[in-house]
């Protein structure tokens, strides 16, 4: 068997960049920017105040007291979107509004709240005011003829707006992968039948989709795949035509007489490793290249084909997109009681669940029934996997416990 670090780490190391797009701004969020976003114009593109109130020079307030208030004529009004016809003389001050641009020998403003009083002719001033208070100056924000935004970076809400504000309609990003997904089997039927003795419902794919989707790439559904060596290959065939940046396929991947993927995909692809990972679900996985094309082959077990996509195929997606959040954040927590747990030889992924404690402690873990491998009910409502080594057999209440967090993702 090979350790569950060490197989991600071959995995890894196939897998490449898929290349870049551009995309209008509105449908940025969540991307990652291939470039850097040059800019032409400064931010704030001139000096203007952040306050209601009067814009004036400070100096001609510098001997104001509440004994000795200073008096200053309003020789003119200054609106946003408005720009300043004459230049502020000495000892004279202008009405102006949020966003409007500073005159020309304007330097400070002060908000109406602080006037002692004022009115359309005049205002009267009972302290001084600081240099450059409340003005927001030309490029504070952003430089001219620069850039904004490290390649690798995130498009957030704010990053749109500053995107926005620089002019960027468009922007360069990582590609998203798109993933061909496949279930296999003799016994799998479409959801919306009627099963019959032996038959169940096609479950993996619509969970995988919804990982696949809820991750941030493009889920491609495919056809089940028989349980047969012909029909195998010629579905692949036909998925790869698609090009698609990965395929993923679950079931057929076992010992048992009717586990062709393994062999199919041995004998299609480039470097095929069919492996025996030393973690519970999840232990049979296959993987390599077919046509060049990332290749995962996961268990089809609900249970284990959903802990094998997080522990291998999130982070190979991750890194095809450029981003940093494909390995499982790992955190620490408290049980809240106690789990037994089955003897193995090999690391065992419990689905919990994970709740911030009242007192700002660590957090607090359970586990539920439910741990096989075929088993949904428990997953459908964990957050997180339980890290149990491969010698525990009981966790006890209070102790301490690792887990990889299941939501702790950028969207």
């Amino acid at each position: 068997m090979i350790d569950l670090e060490e197989a991600r780490k071959q995995i890894l190391a196939r897998i490449a960049p898929i290349g870049s797009e551009h995309v209008r701004l509105e449908d940025a969020l969540g991307r990652i920017l291939s470039q850097s976003v040059p800019t032409r114009d400064p931010i704030p593109p001139f000096d203007n105040t952040a306050m209601d109130g009067f814009v004036l020079k400070y100096r001609d307030t510098s001997s104001a007291s509440p004994d000795h208030p200073v008096t200053l004529p309003v020789v003119a009004t200054i609106e946003a979107g408005m720009a300043p016809t004459i230049p502020l003389e000495d000892h004279c001050a202008m009405k102006i509004f949020t966003g409007a641009v500073i005159p020309p020998g304007g330097d400070s403003i002060i908000p109406f709240e602080r006037c002692l009083r004022y009115d359309e002719r005049t205002i009267v001033i009972q302290q001084p005011v600081a240099q450059g208070a409340h003005i927001r100056r030309l490029g504070e924000d952003v430089e001219a003829q620069g850039s904004v935004l490290a390649p690798g970076s995130r498009i957030t809400p704010a990053a749109i707006g500053l995107l926005a504000s620089v002019g960027a309609a468009q922007v360069q990003v990582n590609r998203r992968p798109r993933v061909a997904i496949h279930s296999s089997g003799n016994e799998l039927v479409s959801i919306a039948s009627e099963l019959q003795p032996g038959q169940i419902r096609n479950s993996n794919l619509y969970s995988l989709q919804a990982r696949v989707k809820r991750w941030g790439a493009i889920p491609i559904a495919r056809p089940i795949l028989r349980d047969d060596l012909d029909l195998i290959r010629s579905g692949l065939r036909e998925t790869l035509e698609l090009k698609p940046d990965a395929i993923v396929t679950t079931g057929g991947i076992s010992a048992g007489d009717l586990d062709h993927i393994r062999d199919v995909a041995r004998e299609m692809g480039d470097d095929v490793q069919i492996r025996k990972v030393s973690m519970k679900p999840g232990k049979p996985l296959v993987d390599g290249l077919i046509g060049g094309v990332p290749f995962f082959g996961l268990p089809g077990n609900p249970a284990a084909c959903l802990v094998s996509f997080e522990i291998f195929v999130r982070p190979a997606l991750a890194r095809m997109e450029g981003r940093s959040d494909g390995i499982l954040p790992q955190r620490c927590g408290v049980l809240k009681a106690a789990k037994e747990v089955p003897p193995s030889d090999r690391l065992r992924l419990l689905r919990g669940r994970a709740t911030p404690a009242a007192d700002g402690g660590p957090d607090v873990i359970e586990i539920p029934s439910g741990q096989g491998s075929h088993l949904l009910g428990g997953f459908a409502a964990a957050n997180c996997l339980v890290i149990a080594p491969a010698s525990t057999e009981v966790l006890r209440p209070g102790a301490q416990v690792h887990y990889w967090s299941l939501t702790d993702e950028e969207a």
